[in-house]
């Protein structure tokens, strides 16, 4: 061991899984010393680093960059290379180095002569699984020949490699000053189901000429329970039943999200266009909240004869109590409150006044202002506002604090009936539920 090499042991071999499925990873997991899963080459390298880093499972890698010195196992279609920069063109581009892609229709495969041995059971159980399947296997292209040994696998009858061993001798391994000089293995597969067999085969062949990274007492009995102590078979139980939990609450966490997104369509098309639109689609939505906590509404102009003038947008009353009455104006606003529009509210409660020969127990300017903004984010109306509403004589409620309100008695956190007693108590002037409450 070099100088100054750290002393600190370390769980060998320390193994980063990207893109691996939880199935995948269940099946190596036995086999290494510090599992690191990562859903993509970006995000390891954000919680690691390469030279801390002794073997590479990888699968769905795409334009991916694996450090020369780390030994690599991949598992179905790949591409990997370097990025370079390209005198003649600006910025950098991907150099591929191997891929692994569908474009030969060969169909019949067998062991390759230049199989190593080690893998030579295992490549004649894959050759024969491939053959069986409706669709020609994916094949392996290496653009570069420079590696010291090339060792196909399996192959098709084309001479196209399925499974590839690739080793390259001297790769540096470290940092600084601490570099070892040790032979790296790559090892292409297809997608299969046997992964343990393939990983634990490829870490023994590893473990010949670099013990360091993957020590020659790694568990070469694999993962199989007829060998199992009954300590390891219960802690294997435990794994197995912690993997199916995980994958119910994977599933359970489709659904919901599957759900929460449709009952976001159905809310964003009813209820919450009471903080989205404007004009009779705003009406709509808030006359839904307003019926919901108990109004009684009417919408005014469904009424109108073709030339009479407009009257305010709803009336509301109440179940029990006939001599209550309230007029309601809506209004939308892509920016701020339009305060001139306060003087329509004084002209319906005016006409009210005119008709009844008493004024409305409750006039209402209900508003949704900036519309087009996330709500949270949303100014609030100024004095200017408030002022102007007691000058009319009527209670400007905001849609959010309104859809606020009814969302409280949906949740059950109050009743409809303190929403109702609360709007009925408002004064002129700008509606505040929280202090009114």
């Amino acid at each position: 061991m070099p100088s100054g090499w750290p002393t600190t042991e370390k769980k060998r071999p320390r193994v980063a899984a990207i893109g691996l499925n939880d199935s995948q990873l269940a099946e190596i997991r036995p086999f290494c010393g510090d599992l690191r899963p990562a859903q993509s080459v970006q995000a390891y390298l954000a919680d690691f680093e390469w030279w801390e880093t002794d073997v590479v499972v990888a699968s769905s890698l795409d334009q991916a960059v694996i450090d020369p010195g780390v030994h690599l196992l991949t598992v179905g279609p790949i591409s990997l290379g370097v990025w370079q920069r390209n005198r003649s063109r600006p910025g950098q581009h991907f150099r591929e180095l191997v891929r692994m892609h569908t474009r030969s229709r060969a169909r019949e495969l067998a062991v390759a002569y230049q199989c190593p041995p080690t893998y030579r059971n295992l490549a004649e159980t894959l050759a024969k699984s491939l053959g069986s399947d409706q669709k020609p296997p994916p094949t392996i292209t290496v653009s570069e020949a420079g590696e010291l040994l090339r060792e196909p696998v399996v192959l098709t009858s084309g001479d196209q490699p399925v499974a590839l061993r690739l080793q390259w001798a001297d790769r540096d391994w470290g940092h600084s000053s601490e570099i070892i000089k040790v032979d790296v293995v790559a090892l292409y597969l297809p997608l299969l189901s046997n992964l343990s067999h393939w990983f634990r085969t490829f870490l023994a062949d590893i473990s010949e000429f670099d013990p360091i990274r993957v020590p020659q007492d790694l568990h070469l009995f694999g993962d199989s329970s007829d060998w199992y102590t009954p300590e390891e078979t219960s802690l294997a139980r435990q794994i197995s039943e912690i993997e199916q939990e995980i994958e119910r609450l994977k599933n359970d966490r489709t659904r919901a999200r599957a759900q929460l997104a449709r009952a976001g369509k159905t809310a964003d098309a009813t209820v919450r266009r009471a903080i989205t639109e404007y004009g009779d689609e705003l009406v709509a939505a808030v006359s839904e909240l307003l019926g919901e906590i108990g109004f009684i509404v009417e919408r005014m102009d469904d009424a109108i004869e073709p030339n009479e003038a407009r009257r305010e947008d709803l009336r509301l009353t109440l179940t029990g109590r006939p001599d209550w009455e309230a007029i309601v104006e809506v209004k939308g606003y892509g920016k701020g409150i339009k305060t001139n529009d306060a003087n329509k509210v004084r002209m319906h409660r005016d006409r009210y006044i005119a008709e009844t020969r008493r004024a409305p127990d409750l006039t209402m300017w209900l508003v949704n202002p900036f519309r087009e903004m996330d709500p949270s984010l949303r100014p609030a109306p100024d004095q200017h506002v408030d002022q102007t509403a007691k000058i009319v004589g009527a209670a400007c409620v905001l849609t959010t604090d309104l859809y606020q309100q009814w969302k409280l008695f949906k949740e059950g956190q109050c009743e409809a009936s303190e929403i109702v007693q609360r709007l009925v108590a408002a004064e002129p002037g700008l509606w505040r539920p929280t202090s009114a409450g």
